[in-house]
């Protein structure tokens, strides 16, 4: 079968930071397209970049035969040696939102209580009644949507993952913080009842903040059944905030929804927007939701920029796939400042050791060649070190020397003289534990005679 390379190129500024999965079975044909998206960057551990990413058939199904084998990671148009490719769901945590729309429309066709003269209200198609069709069944949106719900959850690891819940209706009623408490997230999705009025975009802003306060792979994941009516905030708030917190929104729209907004929303963020027309569909959704979300990558590679000053780096990941082609959109990340100083420290130690090598060279090459002149022009009292041990030191350092007396200079790579010792012919053993730890130089001026230089370490 035919193997085509698939490329993401991805764009960021300033340097770049589930339970487990059911397997899809069947294979995916070459008619089908898939669209691979970045999710975020953690460039935390740098100089090893992680890359969270999707990759989905057109048909929503996500792509699960990706391996380290068939990746390649470039930098710069630079190859990257690749650490790891691995599904979300073995290590890294989810930051799960769980946005629940429970208005008064979600109470869909259900018994409402019985009145003063005895009759028995019911709630058929958005229509308060006493009388029943014949043969009719009740059906409630609102029950199906806590079945879905906590089935949903289920469905994730309770010992790496955190879940938030957020109820609303004509405002933000229920608030579940990230737990991994499963049953007190059970227990509040079964307290909710459908009354009132619709603040959805509202309650989408407060499960992105809800989930942004802990580290890990941040989802929201939206139900609601109807048009906003109360919030507050706009669609356009909600598309802002959660590309500013790189959170991809899913969003199940039920019954008489604004489909074209929801669709936006979803589209936005690097989600996905899900109708139906009924209820009884709502746990299917959920599942499909589920295996996307627990089917993300994350793939670590080592970059070997250590250029502070380099405001764009573009990220290429490719890889082979049976007959899959996949789209690909630019991504644009700003580089988190506590990573811009670990470059910039990495860069002055670089350029440290460079100055001070070259230094060095310099230094021991002259040092060597004026004392080899001197002791062509005079070899009867040319002092000379044959040794430093130990080499590197803790402080207290051995030279076997041959002087008739004359001065220890100890010298740093800068070529400035910190240290000088008059010396004896029995002086062995020096203490140099005042001194910084680094690269130094000893050498021995006797008269106007100097000997060899000789680099040591002191740690």
């Amino acid at each position: 079968m035919k193997h085509l390379t698939l490329l993401l190129i991805a764009f960021f500024f300033h340097a770049f930071s589930f339970g487990q999965p059911q397997k899809v079975k069947g294979s995916i044909n070459t008619t089908d397209t898939a669209t691979l998206v970045i999710l975020n960057v953690y460039p935390d551990s740098f100089p090893n970049v992680a890359v969270v990413f999707k990759a989905e058939t057109s048909k929503g199904e996500p792509v699960w035969n990706l391996t380290k084998e068939k990746m390649r990671a470039k930098e710069d148009s630079k190859d990257c040696d690749i650490i790891s490719l691995e599904q979300i769901s073995k290590n890294k945590p989810l930051n799960l939102g769980v946005v629940i729309d429970h208005s008064g429309s979600m109470m869909g066709n259900s018994f409402v209580g019985t009145g003063e003269a005895g009759n028995k209200y019911y709630y058929i198609n958005g229509v308060l009644t006493t009388t029943l069709p014949p043969g009719y069944k009740f059906h409630s949106p609102i029950e199906d949507a806590k079945a879905a719900v906590k089935k949903f959850v289920q469905t994730f690891n309770a010992k790496k993952d955190f879940i938030s819940i957020i109820g609303f209706s004509e405002r933000v009623d229920t608030i579940v913080p990230l737990t991994q408490n499963i049953t007190l997230v059970n227990r509040v999705v079964d307290s909710m009842t459908a009354t009132n009025s619709t603040a959805l975009y509202d309650a989408m802003i407060t499960g992105l903040d809800e989930i942004k306060k802990s580290n890990g792979v941040q989802v929201l994941v939206t139900l609601t059944d109807g048009m906003d009516n109360a919030s507050k905030a706009t669609y356009k708030d909600v598309i802002e905030h959660a590309k500013k917190l790189d959170v991809p929104v899913y969003i199940i729209g039920l019954g008489m929804v604004n489909k074209d907004t929801l669709q936006l929303i979803a589209s936005s963020t690097n989600g996905q927007f899900y109708y139906t027309e009924t209820s009884e569909s709502l746990e299917n959704i959920y599942a499909k939701i589920s295996k996307q979300v627990q089917a993300f990558y994350n793939l670590v590679y080592t970059s070997s920029n250590f250029s502070s000053t380099d405001s764009s780096r573009q990220i290429a990941l490719s890889f082979d796939v049976d007959s899959i082609y996949l789209q690909t959109a630019p991504y644009k990340k700003d580089f988190p400042t506590e990573v811009v100083a670990y470059i910039a420290k990495k860069e002055k130690q670089k350029a440290f050791m460079l100055f001070g090598g070259i230094a060095l060279v310099v230094l021991v090459g002259a040092g060597t060649l004026l004392y080899y002149r001197r002791k062509k022009k005079n070899t009867n009292t040319q002092p000379v070190i044959n040794k430093v041990f130990p080499n590197p030191s803790n402080g207290i350092i051995n030279i076997d020397f041959i002087s008739n007396n004359g001065q220890l200079h100890i010298i740093n790579l800068y070529g400035t003289t910190i240290k000088t010792i008059n010396l004896q012919s029995t002086d062995k053993q020096f203490n140099l534990t005042a001194i910084p730890k680094g690269n130094y130089i000893a050498q021995i001026q006797a008269g106007n005679q100097q000997s060899n230089a000789v680099q040591f370490i002191l740690q």
